[in-house]
């Protein structure tokens, strides 16, 4: 069940892992975890990464703005950022690679 392979690690600290289905995930020290989409982007395509992190919603700090403002919980600790990974990867990535799957038409 754990097939996430570690790729390397930068000279800034930045953890690189190759998931399950194909995608690459890094857990950077400022406490971010990103995965890269599995498709190209329609406009430049290139691959984005997303975060992964969990939203927090906070309540607006100005008077006139009406609208929530929301933040990414960073997550300080390596060992916990590798975990998140991995529970991500568990929960999201265990069809297989992702370029064996026409996501039209089924297997």
């Amino acid at each position: 069940m754990y097939n996430m392979k570690l790729i390397k690690i930068t000279n800034k600290g930045s953890i690189h892992f190759r998931l399950t289905d194909g995608r690459l995930g890094v857990c950077y020290e400022s406490g971010y975890v990103r995965v890269n989409t599995k498709y190209s982007n329609m406009y430049h395509s290139k691959k984005t990464m997303y975060q992964i992190n969990k939203l927090i919603k906070l309540k607006p700090n100005t008077k006139g703005n009406h609208f929530p403002i929301y933040e990414r919980e960073l997550i300080t600790n390596c060992v916990d950022r590798v975990q998140h990974l991995l529970d991500f990867d568990n929960k999201n990535c265990q069809n297989g690679p992702y370029y064996q799957y026409n996501t039209r038409y089924g297997r």
